[in-house]
């Protein structure tokens, strides 16, 4: 099972040949990333942008560099049409945001015409390192990039994706916690009934590949002393790999106070659709792109050996 960063790394550095196409990149942090990501020979890029910025910031007077193509569309909205159909048309694995806002490039992938949509859910599945824990310390949480005001429909799509991206890791079987604000179930707080319909469609089998439990606040879902203080008596209580969120301003705020308060290393890729997309904050640093692209490269490769055996 790959439970932290380092092992992510070393097990993307064994898939061979993705494509990151790369939306308008022109800023310093997205072309650290490029020079971090070629010097660990981790993927191959399609930059699609303006030539003369990608030259003047990532060539640096150099003719070529291997494993970079460049597409030239000197404008935003043509360079995010062009990645679009790259990717759509196979000639890309993974999508990643360059300089495009992220709503301007999420409501062109989401187009019907775009190829990109397969007929499930987007979500996007943000990782973390949990220090505290020896084993597994991946912590995913979700949905903090895509759905609004998940319902309960939703809340299953957006538990499902991100199961299949712990599957990916290696891990065949993550505990998952359905959060609230209390672990009690409240008529009148519509979160703790979404989580004790999800956690009884979990052990009646219409969820698979885990083990889903709630509502959890979020102190009794990953600490297993404030479990036991509660007297809780679940396998998720303390022990959750899987954090889905109540809506998306739970679940943006949480996963970015790791970084912001806690100066813990962040991942994330958006799945569901016919590639991952990799949409990194312009205020990321290259280390979470770096490992955002590796995330990108594990996920890829993972839905292509799924189609294989299918």
């Amino acid at each position: 099972m790959i439970g932290n960063f380092e092992q992510l790394l070393d097990a993307a550095l064994q898939v061979e040949g993705k494509r990151v196409v790369v939306i308008y990149p022109n800023n310093d942090e997205t072309f650290a990333a490029v020079k971090r990501t070629l010097e660990l020979k981790l993927a191959r890029f399609i930059l699609v942008g303006d030539e003369n910025i990608i030259c003047k910031k990532l060539f640096e007077g150099q003719q070529h560099l291997p494993n970079i193509e460049v597409v030239v569309e000197p404008t935003v909205q043509g360079a995010l049409k062009k990645s679009i159909e790259l990717v759509s048309h196979k000639q890309g694995d993974i999508l990643m945001k360059g300089g495009v806002d992220t709503s301007s490039m999420m409501k062109a992938v989401l187009q019907e015409d775009a190829g990109i949509k397969v007929g499930r859910l987007l979500s996007d599945i943000f990782i973390l390192e949990f220090p505290q824990r020896e084993e597994n310390k991946f912590v995913m949480i979700t949905d903090g990039g895509m759905t609004l005001a998940p319902d309960l429909k939703n809340k299953v799509e957006l538990i499902n994706n991100a199961v299949e991206v712990a599957h990916a890791l290696g891990n065949p079987n993550p505990k998952v916690a359905v959060l609230s604000a209390t672990e009690f179930i409240l008529p009148n707080l519509q979160s703790t009934l979404d989580a004790a319909a999800l956690s009884k469609m979990n052990e009646r089998g219409q969820i698979k590949g885990c083990i889903v439990d709630g509502p959890f606040a979020l102190d009794n879902a990953i600490s297993e002393e404030a479990a036991a203080e509660k007297h809780l008596n679940s396998p998720v209580a303390g022990k959750a790999e899987i954090l889905i969120a109540a809506n998306i301003e739970s679940a943006n705020s949480l996963a970015k106070s790791t970084t912001y308060f806690a100066g813990l290393r962040l991942a994330h890729v958006i799945v569901g659709g016919k590639v991952p997309i990799l949409i990194p904050s312009r205020a990321d640093k290259s280390d979470a792109k770096v490992l955002s692209i590796a995330l990108g490269v594990i996920m890829s490769e993972y839905e292509h050996k799924k189609t294989t055996r299918l």
